[in-house]
Protein backbone atom coordinates (compact mmCIF):
# COMPACT_ATOMS: atom_id res chain seq x y z
CA UNK A 1 0.00 0.00 0.00
CA UNK A 2 2.82 2.70 -0.43
CA UNK A 3 2.58 5.54 -2.23
CA UNK A 4 -0.35 7.94 -2.61
CA UNK A 5 -3.73 6.92 -3.87
CA UNK A 6 -6.65 8.25 -4.68
CA UNK A 7 -10.48 7.22 -4.27
CA UNK A 8 -11.98 5.10 -7.25
CA UNK A 9 -15.45 6.33 -7.01
CA UNK A 10 -14.53 10.27 -5.72
CA UNK A 11 -11.11 10.45 -7.97
CA UNK A 12 -9.57 13.42 -6.24
CA UNK A 13 -10.13 12.08 -2.33
CA UNK A 14 -7.07 10.19 -0.81
CA UNK A 15 -7.38 7.18 0.20
CA UNK A 16 -6.12 6.66 4.17
CA UNK A 17 -4.80 3.27 5.67
CA UNK A 18 -7.10 1.50 8.12
CA UNK A 19 -8.53 -1.43 9.69
CA UNK A 20 -11.76 -3.27 8.65
CA UNK A 21 -12.20 -6.04 10.80
CA UNK A 22 -8.76 -6.81 11.42
CA UNK A 23 -7.37 -6.01 7.80
CA UNK A 24 -5.73 -3.71 6.46
CA UNK A 25 -7.78 -1.81 3.48
CA UNK A 26 -7.39 1.65 2.10
CA UNK A 27 -10.08 3.82 3.03
CA UNK A 28 -12.19 6.76 1.24
CA UNK A 29 -13.13 9.22 4.09
CA UNK A 30 -15.51 11.11 1.61
CA UNK A 31 -17.63 8.37 0.43
CA UNK A 32 -16.97 5.62 2.97
CA UNK A 33 -15.57 2.89 0.04
CA UNK A 34 -13.06 0.35 0.49
CA UNK A 35 -10.09 -1.08 -1.68
CA UNK A 36 -9.07 -4.14 -0.59
CA UNK A 37 -5.62 -6.07 -1.58
CA UNK A 38 -6.64 -9.57 -2.80
CA UNK A 39 -4.72 -11.06 -0.13
CA UNK A 40 -6.61 -8.77 2.54
CA UNK A 41 -9.85 -9.11 0.91
CA UNK A 42 -9.46 -12.99 1.30
CA UNK A 43 -8.13 -13.19 4.73
CA UNK A 44 -11.55 -11.00 5.73
CA UNK A 45 -13.67 -13.65 3.91
CA UNK A 46 -12.05 -16.23 5.15
CA UNK A 47 -12.13 -15.36 8.64
CA UNK A 48 -16.01 -14.86 7.86
CA UNK A 49 -16.64 -18.80 7.16
CA UNK A 50 -15.97 -22.15 8.05
CA UNK A 51 -15.49 -23.08 4.46
CA UNK A 52 -11.78 -21.28 4.22
CA UNK A 53 -11.27 -23.51 0.84
CA UNK A 54 -13.99 -21.01 -0.90
CA UNK A 55 -12.61 -17.85 0.63
CA UNK A 56 -10.60 -17.17 -2.99
CA UNK A 57 -12.87 -14.43 -3.76
CA UNK A 58 -11.67 -14.04 -7.46
CA UNK A 59 -12.50 -17.91 -7.99
CA UNK A 60 -15.50 -17.35 -6.71
CA UNK A 61 -17.15 -14.49 -8.94
CA UNK A 62 -19.87 -14.47 -11.09
CA UNK A 63 -19.90 -13.12 -14.61
CA UNK A 64 -18.27 -10.06 -16.12
CA UNK A 65 -21.16 -7.24 -16.61
CA UNK A 66 -19.25 -4.38 -18.19
CA UNK A 67 -16.32 -2.02 -17.93
CA UNK A 68 -16.78 0.15 -14.90
CA UNK A 69 -16.13 4.17 -14.83
CA UNK A 70 -13.70 4.10 -11.80
CA UNK A 71 -9.82 3.52 -12.15
CA UNK A 72 -7.34 1.15 -9.91
CA UNK A 73 -5.68 2.75 -7.32
CA UNK A 74 -2.80 1.05 -7.50
CA UNK A 75 -2.43 -0.09 -11.30
CA UNK A 76 -3.99 2.81 -13.05
CA UNK A 77 -5.70 0.31 -15.38
CA UNK A 78 -9.84 0.25 -15.72
CA UNK A 79 -11.60 -1.79 -13.34
CA UNK A 80 -14.50 -4.53 -14.22
CA UNK A 81 -17.54 -5.22 -12.85
CA UNK A 82 -18.38 -8.50 -11.83
CA UNK A 83 -21.48 -10.25 -9.98
CA UNK A 84 -20.02 -10.99 -6.78
CA UNK A 85 -20.99 -14.61 -7.06
CA UNK A 86 -23.12 -16.26 -10.11
CA UNK A 87 -26.42 -16.77 -7.82
CA UNK A 88 -25.70 -13.59 -5.18
CA UNK A 89 -25.82 -10.29 -7.53
CA UNK A 90 -24.26 -7.32 -5.99
CA UNK A 91 -22.06 -5.74 -8.13
CA UNK A 92 -18.04 -5.31 -7.28
CA UNK A 93 -15.49 -3.36 -8.78
CA UNK A 94 -12.23 -5.58 -9.89
CA UNK A 95 -8.68 -4.91 -11.19
CA UNK A 96 -7.89 -8.26 -13.44
CA UNK A 97 -4.41 -6.66 -13.15
CA UNK A 98 -3.86 -6.99 -9.72
CA UNK A 99 -6.78 -8.96 -8.24
CA UNK A 100 -7.46 -5.77 -6.13
CA UNK A 101 -11.40 -4.72 -5.31
CA UNK A 102 -13.38 -1.78 -4.67
CA UNK A 103 -16.13 -1.74 -2.56
CA UNK A 104 -18.76 0.26 -1.60
CA UNK A 105 -19.90 1.16 2.05
CA UNK A 106 -22.96 -0.46 1.53
CA UNK A 107 -22.05 -3.99 0.54
CA UNK A 108 -18.51 -4.76 2.51
CA UNK A 109 -20.29 -6.83 4.92
CA UNK A 110 -22.42 -8.42 2.25
CA UNK A 111 -18.64 -9.36 0.35
CA UNK A 112 -17.29 -10.21 4.19
CA UNK A 113 -19.68 -12.85 3.91
CA UNK A 114 -19.44 -14.36 0.38
CA UNK A 115 -17.74 -17.37 0.77
CA UNK A 116 -20.36 -18.27 3.42
CA UNK A 117 -23.09 -16.87 1.14
CA UNK A 118 -22.09 -19.05 -1.59
CA UNK A 119 -21.61 -22.38 0.74
CA UNK A 120 -25.44 -21.60 2.38
CA UNK A 121 -26.90 -21.03 -1.97
CA UNK A 122 -25.54 -24.13 -2.50
CA UNK A 123 -27.69 -26.04 0.03
CA UNK A 124 -30.66 -23.82 -1.38
CA UNK A 125 -30.01 -24.69 -4.82
CA UNK A 126 -29.77 -28.41 -4.99
CA UNK A 127 -32.62 -29.64 -7.16
CA UNK A 128 -34.94 -32.45 -7.28
CA UNK A 129 -33.92 -35.87 -8.14
CA UNK A 130 -34.75 -39.47 -8.27
CA UNK A 131 -34.55 -39.72 -4.52
CA UNK A 132 -36.72 -36.58 -3.52
CA UNK A 133 -39.22 -37.88 -6.00
CA UNK A 134 -39.57 -41.18 -4.59
CA UNK A 135 -39.85 -40.15 -0.87
CA UNK A 136 -42.18 -37.34 -1.23
CA UNK A 137 -44.25 -39.64 -3.46
CA UNK A 138 -44.28 -42.39 -0.52
CA UNK A 139 -44.32 -39.77 2.75
CA UNK A 140 -46.15 -37.30 1.03
CA UNK A 141 -43.97 -34.35 2.41
CA UNK A 142 -42.08 -31.87 1.25
CA UNK A 143 -38.04 -31.95 0.92
CA UNK A 144 -37.03 -28.40 2.64
CA UNK A 145 -33.83 -26.48 0.69
CA UNK A 146 -32.67 -24.35 2.76
CA UNK A 147 -29.06 -23.41 4.60
CA UNK A 148 -27.53 -25.78 7.13
CA UNK A 149 -28.23 -24.77 10.78
CA UNK A 150 -24.80 -23.77 12.35
CA UNK A 151 -26.17 -25.67 16.21
CA UNK A 152 -27.21 -28.42 17.47
CA UNK A 153 -31.08 -27.97 17.55
CA UNK A 154 -31.73 -29.38 21.08
CA UNK A 155 -35.06 -28.09 21.58
CA UNK A 156 -36.55 -29.13 18.59
CA UNK A 157 -35.18 -32.27 19.34
CA UNK A 158 -36.68 -32.66 22.89
CA UNK A 159 -39.97 -31.43 21.06
CA UNK A 160 -40.15 -34.18 18.80
CA UNK A 161 -39.47 -37.25 21.35
CA UNK A 162 -41.62 -35.25 24.55
CA UNK A 163 -44.36 -35.29 21.71
CA UNK A 164 -43.30 -38.90 20.45
CA UNK A 165 -42.59 -40.27 24.48
CA UNK A 166 -46.50 -38.92 25.21
CA UNK A 167 -48.18 -40.19 22.53
CA UNK A 168 -46.84 -44.21 23.02
CA UNK A 169 -47.67 -43.44 26.57
CA UNK A 170 -51.85 -44.09 26.09
CA UNK A 171 -52.37 -44.64 22.27
CA UNK A 172 -52.14 -48.66 22.93
CA UNK A 173 -55.02 -48.08 25.66
CA UNK A 174 -57.88 -46.37 24.95
CA UNK A 175 -59.62 -45.94 28.11
CA UNK A 176 -56.53 -44.17 28.77
CA UNK A 177 -56.41 -42.03 25.69
CA UNK A 178 -59.98 -40.82 26.39
CA UNK A 179 -58.95 -40.05 30.03
CA UNK A 180 -56.30 -38.57 28.95
CA UNK A 181 -58.12 -36.46 26.56
CA UNK A 182 -60.54 -35.89 28.73
CA UNK A 183 -58.36 -34.00 30.97
CA UNK A 184 -55.69 -32.38 28.77
CA UNK A 185 -57.25 -31.65 25.23
CA UNK A 186 -58.93 -28.51 24.75
CA UNK A 187 -62.47 -28.61 24.72
CA UNK A 188 -64.39 -25.19 24.19
CA UNK A 189 -67.06 -25.70 26.77
CA UNK A 190 -64.36 -26.48 29.18
CA UNK A 191 -62.44 -23.49 28.93
CA UNK A 192 -66.10 -21.39 29.05
CA UNK A 193 -66.86 -22.92 32.66
CA UNK A 194 -63.86 -21.58 33.64
CA UNK A 195 -61.92 -24.92 33.67
CA UNK A 196 -59.23 -26.86 31.85
CA UNK A 197 -57.20 -23.41 31.16
CA UNK A 198 -53.94 -25.95 31.01
CA UNK A 199 -55.33 -27.37 27.97
CA UNK A 200 -54.01 -24.50 26.05
CA UNK A 201 -50.60 -25.99 26.94
CA UNK A 202 -51.05 -29.69 27.27
CA UNK A 203 -53.23 -30.23 24.35
CA UNK A 204 -50.00 -29.07 22.08
CA UNK A 205 -48.48 -31.91 23.28
CA UNK A 206 -51.49 -35.25 22.37
CA UNK A 207 -52.22 -36.49 18.49
CA UNK A 208 -54.65 -38.29 17.58
CA UNK A 209 -53.08 -40.53 15.91
CA UNK A 210 -49.96 -41.87 14.41
CA UNK A 211 -50.11 -40.01 10.70
CA UNK A 212 -51.39 -37.12 12.88
CA UNK A 213 -48.03 -37.59 14.94
CA UNK A 214 -45.61 -37.79 12.53
CA UNK A 215 -47.12 -35.52 9.42
CA UNK A 216 -46.51 -32.81 12.87
CA UNK A 217 -42.95 -34.14 14.32
CA UNK A 218 -41.56 -34.19 10.27
CA UNK A 219 -42.19 -30.03 9.62
CA UNK A 220 -41.43 -29.55 13.34
CA UNK A 221 -38.23 -30.80 12.22
CA UNK A 222 -37.84 -29.56 8.98
CA UNK A 223 -37.93 -25.72 10.06
CA UNK A 224 -37.47 -26.07 13.75
CA UNK A 225 -33.55 -26.41 13.25
CA UNK A 226 -33.40 -23.10 11.26
CA UNK A 227 -35.52 -21.06 13.81
CA UNK A 228 -33.52 -22.11 16.48
CA UNK A 229 -30.81 -21.49 15.25
CA UNK A 230 -31.76 -18.00 14.18
CA UNK A 231 -33.59 -17.73 17.98
CA UNK A 232 -31.37 -19.85 20.47
CA UNK A 233 -32.82 -22.82 22.65
CA UNK A 234 -35.13 -21.02 24.84
CA UNK A 235 -36.37 -18.44 22.84
CA UNK A 236 -37.61 -20.90 20.16
CA UNK A 237 -39.17 -22.98 22.93
CA UNK A 238 -40.92 -20.04 24.45
CA UNK A 239 -41.69 -19.03 20.90
CA UNK A 240 -43.00 -22.29 20.15
CA UNK A 241 -45.67 -22.46 22.89
CA UNK A 242 -46.74 -18.68 22.71
CA UNK A 243 -47.87 -19.82 19.41
CA UNK A 244 -49.39 -22.79 20.90
CA UNK A 245 -51.51 -21.33 23.23
CA UNK A 246 -52.38 -18.54 20.87
CA UNK A 247 -53.61 -20.99 18.21
CA UNK A 248 -55.97 -22.41 21.02
CA UNK A 249 -57.78 -19.28 22.27
CA UNK A 250 -58.21 -18.87 18.36
CA UNK A 251 -60.07 -22.40 18.01
CA UNK A 252 -61.51 -22.00 21.54
CA UNK A 253 -63.18 -18.60 20.38
CA UNK A 254 -64.32 -19.92 17.05
CA UNK A 255 -66.06 -23.10 18.24
CA UNK A 256 -67.39 -21.43 21.62
CA UNK A 257 -69.57 -24.33 23.30
CA UNK A 258 -68.40 -26.96 21.62
CA UNK A 259 -67.36 -29.99 23.73
CA UNK A 260 -65.37 -31.99 20.89
CA UNK A 261 -61.58 -31.89 22.29
CA UNK A 262 -59.08 -30.53 20.14
CA UNK A 263 -55.52 -31.84 20.10
CA UNK A 264 -52.07 -31.70 18.39
CA UNK A 265 -48.89 -29.44 17.88
CA UNK A 266 -50.31 -28.44 14.31
CA UNK A 267 -51.18 -24.69 15.57
CA UNK A 268 -47.79 -24.33 17.30
CA UNK A 269 -45.90 -25.59 14.06
CA UNK A 270 -48.35 -23.65 11.88
CA UNK A 271 -46.94 -20.14 13.95
CA UNK A 272 -43.51 -21.49 13.10
CA UNK A 273 -44.72 -21.45 9.24
CA UNK A 274 -45.35 -17.74 9.40
CA UNK A 275 -41.84 -16.93 11.13
CA UNK A 276 -40.21 -19.15 8.62
CA UNK A 277 -41.64 -17.76 5.64
CA UNK A 278 -40.53 -14.00 7.23
CA UNK A 279 -37.07 -14.75 7.99
CA UNK A 280 -36.13 -17.30 5.11
CA UNK A 281 -38.36 -15.98 2.09
CA UNK A 282 -35.51 -17.14 -0.51
CA UNK A 283 -36.03 -20.91 0.81
CA UNK A 284 -38.15 -23.61 -1.20
CA UNK A 285 -40.26 -26.60 -0.32
CA UNK A 286 -41.17 -29.20 -2.64
CA UNK A 287 -44.63 -29.89 -4.13
CA UNK A 288 -45.86 -32.45 -5.92
CA UNK A 289 -48.60 -31.50 -8.43
CA UNK A 290 -49.73 -35.26 -9.37
CA UNK A 291 -46.21 -37.20 -10.39
CA UNK A 292 -44.14 -33.56 -11.07
CA UNK A 293 -42.26 -32.59 -8.16
CA UNK A 294 -41.41 -28.66 -7.84
CA UNK A 295 -39.54 -26.53 -6.11
CA UNK A 296 -41.93 -23.89 -4.74
CA UNK A 297 -40.89 -20.71 -2.85
CA UNK A 298 -41.82 -21.13 0.87
CA UNK A 299 -44.29 -18.48 0.03
CA UNK A 300 -46.00 -20.18 -2.39
CA UNK A 301 -46.02 -23.46 -0.21
CA UNK A 302 -47.93 -22.05 2.46
CA UNK A 303 -50.34 -19.98 0.37
CA UNK A 304 -50.72 -23.21 -1.18
CA UNK A 305 -51.23 -24.82 2.36
CA UNK A 306 -53.18 -22.30 4.00
CA UNK A 307 -55.51 -22.35 0.99
CA UNK A 308 -56.85 -26.26 1.54
CA UNK A 309 -56.92 -25.37 5.14
CA UNK A 310 -59.59 -23.02 4.10
CA UNK A 311 -61.07 -24.74 1.95
CA UNK A 312 -61.77 -27.83 4.28
CA UNK A 313 -63.20 -25.46 6.50
CA UNK A 314 -65.56 -23.91 4.03
CA UNK A 315 -66.42 -27.67 3.07
CA UNK A 316 -67.16 -28.78 6.09
CA UNK A 317 -64.12 -31.02 7.08
CA UNK A 318 -63.80 -33.08 10.33
CA UNK A 319 -61.39 -34.09 12.46
CA UNK A 320 -58.61 -31.15 11.51
CA UNK A 321 -58.91 -27.97 14.04
CA UNK A 322 -59.21 -25.39 11.13
CA UNK A 323 -58.92 -22.25 13.78
CA UNK A 324 -56.02 -23.37 15.10
CA UNK A 325 -53.79 -23.17 12.18
CA UNK A 326 -54.85 -20.43 10.78
CA UNK A 327 -54.83 -18.66 13.79
CA UNK A 328 -51.55 -20.37 15.00
CA UNK A 329 -50.08 -19.04 11.09
CA UNK A 330 -51.49 -15.66 11.90
CA UNK A 331 -49.44 -15.41 15.53
CA UNK A 332 -46.78 -16.77 13.42
CA UNK A 333 -46.66 -14.07 11.07
CA UNK A 334 -47.28 -11.16 13.77
CA UNK A 335 -44.30 -12.66 15.67
CA UNK A 336 -42.21 -12.92 12.72
CA UNK A 337 -42.45 -9.44 11.79
CA UNK A 338 -42.25 -7.89 14.69
CA UNK A 339 -38.96 -9.67 15.18
CA UNK A 340 -37.72 -10.07 11.61
CA UNK A 341 -35.22 -7.32 11.65
CA UNK A 342 -34.05 -8.38 15.55
CA UNK A 343 -33.35 -11.93 14.14
CA UNK A 344 -31.42 -10.65 11.06
CA UNK A 345 -29.48 -8.61 13.14
CA UNK A 346 -28.54 -10.82 15.05
CA UNK A 347 -28.19 -13.55 12.19
CA UNK A 348 -26.24 -11.14 8.98
CA UNK A 349 -26.44 -14.51 7.10
CA UNK A 350 -29.93 -14.58 6.72
CA UNK A 351 -30.90 -11.09 6.24
CA UNK A 352 -28.15 -11.39 3.48
CA UNK A 353 -29.72 -14.53 2.13
CA UNK A 354 -33.20 -12.91 2.46
CA UNK A 355 -32.79 -10.13 -0.09
CA UNK A 356 -33.29 -9.06 -3.48
CA UNK A 357 -30.13 -10.22 -4.99
CA UNK A 358 -30.46 -13.91 -4.27
CA UNK A 359 -31.25 -16.00 -6.79
CA UNK A 360 -32.43 -19.29 -6.26
CA UNK A 361 -32.96 -21.90 -9.06
CA UNK A 362 -36.29 -23.83 -8.66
Amino acid sequence: MAGKKYCPHCVNSPLTVNHYQGEEVDHCNTCGGLWFEKGNLNALIAAKCQHTEEADYVANLGPALEPSLRCCPDCGVQLQVFHLLDDFHVDIDVCQSCDGAWVTKDTVCKVAKSAAIKHALGEMNKTVNWQTWIFQALSRMPVEFNVKPRIIPLATYALIALNTLIFLSYTFDLELTLKVFGSFAIAPANIQAGSHWWTFVTATFLHGSFMHLIGNMYFLWIIGDNLEDALGHWRFLGLYLLCGILAGTVSVLANMGSETPSVGASGAIAGLFGMYMLWFPNASMSFMFFVWQKKLAVMWYFAIWLALDVFGMVMGQQGIDHWAHIGGFIAGLAIGLALRQRVWAVNPLLAHLAGPEVRVRR
